[in-house]
């Protein structure tokens, strides 16, 4: 294996300060009293085999699913879907394959070059709502295809993927023996009493998530997987030579999280909510800016003009706004930039009549 350096994980521990960030990914941080905690929830150890029992039961309860599907990882979505690569692609052969969409999440990439696999796209097209492409999927697989990745809401668009969409390429990919691996912690956003995780779109599935996204609680790094036990199995075994447990009270505060999550959802979405109204309502009155606007999630993905570079844009709005968006250089799209809309929306309010400003001085 080797380990690429992640140029925008990189960059957003580097990246210099603003007084209005709109690169961050998540939901406005959560209250720490709404996790209810008590003093026994502050632990240095717990009764654990594979995984903390009652966090285990409360994930496979909230997803449906049994809880030998269910695997934990204190490290968050970008540490489950590392597991979850590892764990298909363990045996990795030369010549074998991963298919990534395009644009992608970083990481998801850099994850399939760690292997030496060689890697097929698919692209998602602005033109198009960022929707899948079935037959052009279709026609990357070969009997070499051990995996798949998408995202979930896409990031960094927000485009949903309906789960007859994920069924198909599920059913695509299991012609050839392969899996897919859908990373979905933005769906969160969307997901109120009832779920609808990629896991139920076929046996081959894998689906990755965490607290980070939509729920303002990044630190605690609680992360799962759902999938077929034989691979959920073997999770566990990799996990007695990686790290042994999980992090005690990280796992105690998670299955608080879950016991008050209507709560905690309820208070990301007295910012998401309005948020994504204040952003439909921006781009419908900024001409100069193309965007496809989601559904919910926490992220839009707009298109520059011709001549303007998301590099140059970004630089022009932090210097002189004090303004923070991500360039989409790092989602191989120069002339787009990402947007979190999941921050106060007074804050939000300013970046965007600093985008509009922006826009005025490279005109």
């Amino acid at each position: 294996m080797t380990f690429p350096d992640v140029a925008y994980i990189r960059w957003a521990k580097e990246h210099p300060p603003a007084r209005i960030n709109l690169s961050r990914s998540g939901a406005a941080l959560c209250p720490p009293e709404l996790l209810q905690l008590r003093a026994r929830d502050l632990v240095v150890n717990l009764p654990v085999r594979d995984g903390y029992a009652p966090l285990v039961t409360a994930i496979a309860k909230r997803y449906r699913v049994p809880p030998e599907q269910v695997f934990t990882v204190s490290g968050g979505t970008s540490f489950a879907d590392w597991f979850a690569a590892v764990v298909v692609l363990e045996r990795v052969r030369r010549g074998d394959e991963v298919i990534v969409e395009r644009p992608a999440y970083e990481p998801l990439l850099r994850i399939a070059e760690s292997f030496g696999v060689k890697i097929r796209r698919f692209d998602r097209r602005f033109e198009n709502g960022y929707a899948i492409d079935l037959d052009a999927v279709t026609t990357l697989i070969t009997p070499r295809t051990r995996l798949a990745m998408v995202t979930n809401l896409h990031n960094p668009s927000g485009a949903r993927v309906d789960s007859t969409s994920l069924a198909s390429m599920a059913a695509a990919l299991q012609t050839v023996g392969a899996y897919l691996l859908v990373d979905e912690v933005y769906v969160e956003c969307l997901f109120g009493r009832t779920t609808e995780s990629a896991v139920h779109a076929g046996a081959n599935v894998i689906a990755a998530n965490s607290l980070t996204k939509a729920y303002g609680l990044d630190g605690l790094r609680a992360g799962w997987l759902l999938g077929p036990p034989p691979l959920i199995q073997r999770a566990w075994r990799m996990q007695d030579l990686l790290a042994n447990n999980g992090v005690a009270p990280g796992e105690q505060l998670a299955l608080a999280a879950f016991r008050h999550l209507p709560a905690i959802r309820a208070h990301a979405h007295t910012t998401l909510d309005p948020n994504l109204q204040r952003v439909r309502e921006f781009f419908a009155r900024e001409p100069r800016l193309r965007a496809f606007i989601p559904e919910g999630g926490n992220v839009v993905y707009p298109q520059l003009p011709p001549g303007i570079t998301s590099d140059a844009f970004a630089s022009h709005l932090l210097g002189r706004y004090s303004t923070l968006v991500v360039p989409g250089r790092f989602f191989e799209s120069p002339r787009h930039f990402r947007i979190s809309f999941g921050c106060e929306t007074r804050v939000l309010e300013r970046g965007l009549g600093n985008i509009s400003r922006a826009l005025d001085d490279l005109s």
